[in-house]
């Protein structure tokens, strides 16, 4: 079977009409959304779609163990077991009535279990189908994820403008505070990671000026938007994109001194944004990780069961904590999923972040590589205060820069149909519109 160079771009356009419907309508951090019930199984079905078309390319091993071994310890979670073999390992608090019955489950509502573990599986899956795309193709599906910021651009727009936006929210089924997104440190972290995007494309010629164009943008954007955090890994991402961009051009000498005078200016309007009086603050990050590191301490073993946090935090709130406002996440994933996941989850989270770190050194002489491992980074470290792998949005965007930095070099693509002599696919269209380069090319020139 001889697949054409046309059916491998409407592959494409597929999975990548699916990211960006991610990017726009996945902003939401409630559980049990139905934007995000519609959104699981549309990405389901995609990537399925990619999976079996492309059945011929091969697939992340890293990717398949890490789907085995969260599937594996969700049916753990919620499979009945004797009440005995838990009693010495988790408090009486969380264990049945004596005499009531005589099983009972890791999971303290195997209904959040198995949506949470739906949640996560479908980002899984959504990498694996990514995975079968070589580096130049991920390069073109990026333009998805950069239509999917200027479109967020766009809708924070028309809310700086003072607009009514209240149809966003009812379409969506959540309160959009800024572009599709509930959180508006979300939205920050989203856009600023999202321009790297751009860098995956080898920008040239005039592309370089719409690049450079788009980096300013967003600037203009997270500072108006009053996350701190997202202003500060703003201007990381967005001098990291210009000098990137720039570099190897003509035009480098004349870019520079402009670079400094835009640095300038967001570096004044950060000053002034850290020196604002902030209202009163109901908790502080380190009091949630303190409560949440309580809980860990008395669940570690077999932890609570995913999606389950917010069962189990009340209990270990101080007085002084209580408020009106519910603490519904850790604003610290990995505490989170530590408390959730018990000692199986903490490892399987250990290995992802080996795995990262090991292909990382691996390939760190592909461009591509280093702003897929920036990119990844930004996100992970901002999850040590936040929450944003929760949302569609940006799970979604992991998953795509996962991918990058996971995929192979261009032109080797394993095809089975070399070994009976059969032509093998050419992707013409998407080596010459991405500009293939050899390993250790740069990606801008």
């Amino acid at each position: 079977m001889i697949r054409t160079s046309s059916s491998s771009s409407f592959v494409r356009l597929v999975i990548g009409l699916a990211v960006l419907a991610c990017q726009i309508m996945g902003g939401g951090t409630e559980r049990g959304l139905l934007m995000d019930h519609v959104l699981q199984v549309l990405m389901i079905a995609t990537s399925t779609y990619v999976i079996v078309t492309l059945w011929d390319r091969s697939v992340s091993t890293a990717g398949l163990a890490l789907f085995g071994a969260i599937a594996l310890l969700g049916c753990i979670q919620i499979m009945p077991l004797p009440c005995e073999w838990l009693q010495s390992l988790r408090p009486q608090t969380y264990m049945p009535a004596i005499g009531s019955c005589s099983t009972t489950t890791i999971s303290l509502s195997s209904y959040r279990t198995i949506s949470g573990l739906i949640s996560c599986l479908t980002m899984i899956v959504l990498f694996l189908a990514l995975s079968k795309f070589d580096e130049p193709e991920l390069g073109l599906l990026g333009r998805f994820v950069v239509a999917g910021v200027l479109v967020n651009l766009a809708l924070s727009f028309v809310t700086f403008s003072q607009s009514d936006m209240s149809w966003l929210s009812d379409l969506l089924g959540y309160q959009a505070e800024l572009g599709a997104f509930q959180n508006e440190n979300h939205y920050s972290v989203y856009v600023a990671v999202g321009i790297l995007a751009a860098l995956t494309m080898r920008p040239q010629g005039y592309m370089r000026v719409w690049n450079l164009l788009l980096v300013t943008l967003v600037l203009l954007f997270l500072l108006a938007a009053g996350s701190r955090a997202g202003v500060l890994i703003g201007l990381f991402v967005s001098l990291l994109a210009f000098v990137m961009i720039a570099r190897g051009s003509r035009s480098a000498a004349i870019l520079a001194p402009g670079l400094g005078l835009v640095a300038t200016a967001y570096l004044y309007g950060l000053w002034i944004k850290f020196t604002e009086v902030e209202g009163d603050q109901i908790l502080d990050r380190r009091d949630y990780a303190l409560t949440t590191w309580d809980a860990i301490r008395d669940q570690w073993p077999l932890g609570t069961g995913f999606s389950t946090f917010d069962l189990v935090y009340p209990r270990y709130e101080k007085l002084e904590q209580v408020y009106s406002a519910f603490v519904n996440h850790a604003h610290n994933d990995f505490l989170e999923l530590i408390l959730e996941g018990g000692l199986a989850g903490t490892l399987i989270l250990a290995g992802c972040l080996a795995a990262i770190v090991m292909r990382f050194i691996r390939v760190r002489h592909r461009d591509s590589a280093r702003t897929a491992f920036i990119a990844i980074l930004i996100i992970l470290v901002h999850s040590t205060v936040d929450y944003p792998l929760r949302t569609m949005g940006i799970a979604s965007l992991f998953a795509f820069f996962a991918a990058l930095l996971f995929a192979r070099a261009p032109g080797s693509s394993a095809v089975a149909g070399r070994a009976i002599g059969v032509a093998p696919p050419r992707l013409i269209e998407a080596v010459q519109t991405a500009t293939p380069t050899s390993e250790g090319d740069q990606i801008a020139r």
